[in-house]
C-alpha cells in the first residue's frame, strides 16, 4: 500500500508540473514575443514627418515598411488565435477520449474489486488453495493468488493516473482558454495601431502628391546618381578580376593578355583558390542566414529591385541592394568571413565611404560609412564592425547593402535573416 502512495504522489507531482503550460501555446508565445520585440523596436525608427520633401519621403519610407511590420504582426496574430481554436478542440477531443476510457477502466476495476472481495477471506483461500488436487498445482494457485493481487494493484495504479491525466487535461485546457483571451485582446489592440499608422500615411502621400512632379524628377536623378556609383562598383570588379586574370596568364607563361578586349570578349570568373572555394561554399551554405548588416534595431526602407513610392502614380526607383535604416550610432558589420578588397568614397558625397568584402566568389558592399575600423586587404570575421552608419541631413542612419557574385547582382534578402 506504501509503495502505491508513493507512485501515485511522484505521478501527479510529475504531471502537474507538465500541465502547467500547454507546450504548443507557450512555443507561439515565444515566436510571437519575438516579433513583437522587433516591432517595438523598429517604432523608435520612426522620427517626425519632416516640412521638406527628403524628409518627407524618408518619413513615408520608414512608416511604409513600419506598416509591413504590423501587419505581419497582426497576421502572426491571427494566425495563432486560429492554431489556439484547434489546439482547444484537440484538447477537448483528448478529454473526451480519456473520459470514455476512464469510465470503461472504472468499470472493470469495479466488478474485478467484487470478484476479489468474495474471494479474498482466509477460508476462501484456504479452501481454493487445499482444494488442489496435487501439491504442483497448489503451487500454481497461491502463484495465481499473488499473481492476481499484483494485477488488481497495477489496475488500481493505472486507475489513478488517468484520473490525473483528465485533471491535467483540464487544467491546461483553461490554460488555453486563457491564452485566446489575452490574444484576442492584443489583436485589438494592434489592429488599432495598424489603422493609426495607416491614416499617418494617407496624410503624409496627400501632401506629396502635390509635389509628384517634383518628386518624380528627384527621384529621377537619384536613380542616375544610383546607376552611375553601380557602375563603378562593377568596374572594381572587372578590375580585380582582370588583374587576377593577368597574374594567372604570367605564373603560367601566357604573358598578361587583357582578360576583358575591346573586342567583347567574356570577362571569367573570379579564379578561386582552395580555399576561397571553400569559402564560397561556406557563404552558400548559409544563405537566408546571413546576419542583419547593421548593429541594433532596424527597418528596411527600401526592398531590392524596383521600388514604388507608396500612393504616388509613376515614382519609382530600382535598388541594386536593400536600404537599412538603423538607429542613431549604429555600425555596419560584415555578414560573414572575408578580405576587404576595396575601400572608396562617395564620389557624391565627401566623407561617406563604400566598404566592399570579398568571401571567395561572393561580395558584400556596405555604402553611406564614417569612421571606418578597416582598410583594403584587411580580414574580417562574421559580425565584425567595419564603421559607422552615417547620418543624412535629416539624421537618418541608413545603410546600403548588396549582394554581388561577381558582377552579378543578388537579392540580399533572399541571403540575410531580416
Amino acid at each position: 500500500m506504501k509503495r502505491l502512495l508513493c507512485y501515485i504522489i511522484a505521478f501527479v507531482a510529475l504531471n502537474f508540473a507538465y500541465a502547467q503550460t500547454n507546450p504548443k501555446v507557450k512555443e507561439m508565445e515565444s515566436q510571437r514575443n519575438k516579433l513583437e520585440q522587433q516591432l517595438a523596436e523598429s517604432r523608435k525608427l520612426l522620427s517626425a514627418a519632416q516640412k521638406d520633401v527628403d524628409g518627407q519621403l524618408a518619413q513615408l519610407s520608414a512608416l511604409t515598411a513600419q506598416i509591413k511590420k504590423q501587419k505581419q504582426f497582426v497576421a502572426r496574430l491571427d494566425a495563432d488565435v486560429k492554431a489556439i481554436d484547434r489546439e482547444l478542440r484537440s484538447i477537448e477531443e483528448q478529454m473526451q477520449t480519456l473520459q470514455t476510457e476512464l469510465e470503461r477502466r472504472r468499470e472493470h476495476y469495479a466488478k474485478a474489486l467484487q470478484m476479489m472481495t468474495n474471494k479474498n477471506t482466509f477460508e476462501n483461500k484456504l479452501m481454493f488453495l487445499l482444494s488442489a488436487e496435487s501439491f504442483n498445482q497448489m503451487v500454481r494457485r497461491m502463484r495465481y493468488l499473488r499473481e492476481y493481487s499484483n494485477f488488481q494493484q497495477k489496475q488500481g495504479e493505472l486507475l489513478m493516473a488517468q484520473q490525473q491525466d483528465l485533471e491535467n487535461k483540464r487544467i491546461e485546457l483553461e490554460q488555453t482558454r486563457e491564452a485566446k483571451k489575452t490574444l484576442l485582446a492584443k489583436r485589438v489592440e494592434e489592429q488599432k495601431q495598424l489603422a493609426k499608422q495607416q491614416a499617418e500615411q494617407n496624410k503624409l502621400v496627400a501632401g506629396l502628391k502635390k509635389k509628384q512632379k517634383e518628386i518624380r524628377n528627384r527621384m529621377a536623378a537619384q536613380q542616375r546618381e544610383h546607376d552611375k556609383l553601380n557602375r563603378e562598383i562593377e568596374r572594381i570588379i572587372e578590375e580585380e578580376l582582370r588583374a587576377q586574370e593577368a597574374e594567372q596568364r604570367r605564373q603560367e607563361g601566357k604573358g598578361e593578355e587583357p582578360a576583358i578586349t575591346k573586342d567583347g570578349k567574356a570577362m571569367p570568373a573570379y579564379k578561386a583558390s582552395a580555399a576561397d572555394r571553400k569559402l564560397s561554399g561556406s557563404f552558400e551554405s548559409n544563405r537566408g542566414k546571413l546576419p542583419v548588416p547593421v548593429t541594433g534595431s532596424y527597418l528596411l526602407t527600401s526592398r531590392y529591385g524596383v521600388n514604388y513610392v507608396e500612393g504616388l502614380k509613376n515614382v519609382k526607383f530600382n535598388n541594386h541592394g536593400v536600404d537599412v535604416r538603423g538607429q542613431e550610432g549604429c555600425s555596419a558589420r560584415a555578414v560573414f568571413d572575408g578580405t576587404v578588397s576595396f575601400v572608396f568614397e562617395h564620389p557624391q558625397v565627401p566623407g561617406s565611404f563604400i566598404v566592399m568584402v570579398r568571401h571567395g566568389q561572393y561580395i558584400s558592399a556596405y555604402f553611406n560609412l564614417t569612421a571606418l575600423k578597416v582598410k583594403k586587404g584587411d580580414k574580417v570575421k562574421i559580425n565584425e564592425p567595419l564603421g559607422l552608419v552615417i547620418a543624412d541631413a535629416a539624421g537618418n542612419c541608413t545603410m546600403q547593402f548588396q549582394l554581388r557574385k561577381d558582377k552579378q547582382s543578388l537579392n540580399p534578402e533572399q541571403w540575410v535573416a531580416f
